[in-house]
């Protein structure tokens, strides 16, 4: 009995596996991986509903702004035509409850300077109504090609209600998405 007493004692006994180490692995492994795609997830939505500004601060400056990208044009009558753009107005549109949104990017079409200098102090006003007249749209009048083209009617009528200077010549929409 002694002899079978010592060799219990000398042959090494291995731990029992532990409960924790399927806990602590998970905590390893999972913690980080979860934050990758936490931080994943947040670029892909500020790049689709456009939350990123120009700059830290929010200050743009008048040659640099994004929201006023200009591009030149020749019209009919062979005077310089620039393009105001109001870029990614994000509505819902009427009778959807929040369940549809339209993402759309608005070019206004103007023939001088000065009416675009006024353009771009009233841009706010001008989001606004875009705001106010795409939303208050139905989803079926969102998706008819016809009745865009009197959307497009619609919004160059308000916007020359808001001008001093001048009058907006023509209405472009260069990204219309319904989701």
């Amino acid at each position: 009995m002694a002899k079978e007493a010592q060799a219990a004692e000398q042959t090494p006994q291995t731990p029992a596996p532990q409960k924790g180490g399927i806990n602590k692995m998970l905590i390893i492994i999972g913690v980080p991986v979860f934050l990758v795609q936490l931080v994943f997830l947040y670029f892909i939505f500020t790049k689709i509903m456009g939350g990123g500004s120009s700059s830290a601060t929010g200050n743009k400056s008048e040659k640099g702004d994004e929201n006023s990208l200009k591009k030149e044009e020749k019209p009919a009558d062979g005077g310089e035509q620039k393009v105001f753009v109001i870029k990614d107005i994000i509505v819902n549109p009427a009778g959807t409850n929040g369940t549809r949104y339209l993402l759309t990017t608005v070019g206004i079409a103007v023939s001088s300077a000065d009416l675009e200098k006024e353009l771009t102090n009233k841009e706010v006003m001008i989001r606004d109504a875009l705001n106010t007249i795409l939303a208050s749209k139905q989803l079926g009048e969102l998706s008819d090609n016809a009745i865009k083209d009197r959307l497009k009617k619609e919004i160059e009528d308000k916007v020359n209600t808001m001008l001093e200077k001048g009058k907006v010549t023509n209405v472009y929409f260069s990204k219309f998405i319904i989701q």
